[in-house]
């Protein structure tokens, strides 16, 4: 790519006209309809939360997402936006959404891709779709043993230690990840059999590795535990 096409491209992504995630119009379609669930879905979420190593952000066809976030995280989550990289999706912040298709939207999403025992609102699971405090100290036992053979140093899917990384992922971020797992990409969710941990980690334990890799940011990198 030539330096005037890449400028020109670079300024497009600055400017947030393309990026993905921005909101678009709503639908003309009943927002009461899996129809819709899925085009809103394929117009404004599947830039960033799609299903497959290319997704920036968390996949939501993610059944062990659904087990866990409740409809009030997800609903305040695309009402208001997170942080600096998910916009606000409200139509009273500036979105393309009334309160009633962001509720809908939730609810489609919840019955594409959850998990089909019955279970709704994440409330039968016993961990936080939030940050939770944990203990630094243990935190470094928990991922010695069960992560970093992975996500250590000279780990087989990334560092999750380097500083570039912790750079671009807030607490939340981490604690997503950790909770929710990456099943496209290999990476179990926080109760589900790891190296070393046939049964998984307990709520306890992922609150102490998160805490444990989010202190090894460099001082100067710290950040809040905002999404």
């Amino acid at each position: 790519m030539n330096s005037r096409l890449l400028l020109a491209s670079l300024i497009t992504w600055l400017s947030g006209c393309e990026r993905p995630g921005g909101p678009h119009a709503v639908q003309p379609v009943a927002h009461d309809s899996l129809a819709w669930t899925q085009s809103a879905f394929n117009t404004n979420c599947r830039g960033c939360h799609s299903q497959g190593a290319e997704g920036a952000a968390l996949p939501l066809m993610n059944a062990n997402y659904w087990a866990v976030a409740t409809d009030a995280v997800v609903i305040e989550a695309i009402a208001h936006g997170q942080g600096r990289s998910m916009p606000a999706y409200l139509a009273d912040e500036g979105g393309p959404f009334t309160s009633a298709q962001i509720v809908s939207l939730v609810q489609g999403m919840r019955s594409l891709w959850g998990a089909k025992d019955g279970a709704t609102g994440g409330e039968s699971v016993a961990i936080s779709p939030r940050v939770i405090a944990g203990d630094a100290g243990a935190g470094a036992a928990v991922f010695s043993q069960a992560c970093a053979g992975c996500h250590g140093p000279q780990g087989s899917a990334g560092s999750v230690i380097d500083p570039l990384y912790l750079r671009l992922i807030s607490n939340q971020g981490l604690w997503s990840a950790t909770v929710y797992g990456r099943s496209e990409l290999g990476m179990p969710a926080w109760n589900q059999a790891m190296p070393n941990r046939p049964t998984g980690l307990t709520a306890q334990e992922v609150a102490d590795v998160v805490g444990w890799i989010s202190a090894q940011r460099p001082k100067q990198q710290r950040v809040s535990d905002a999404p």
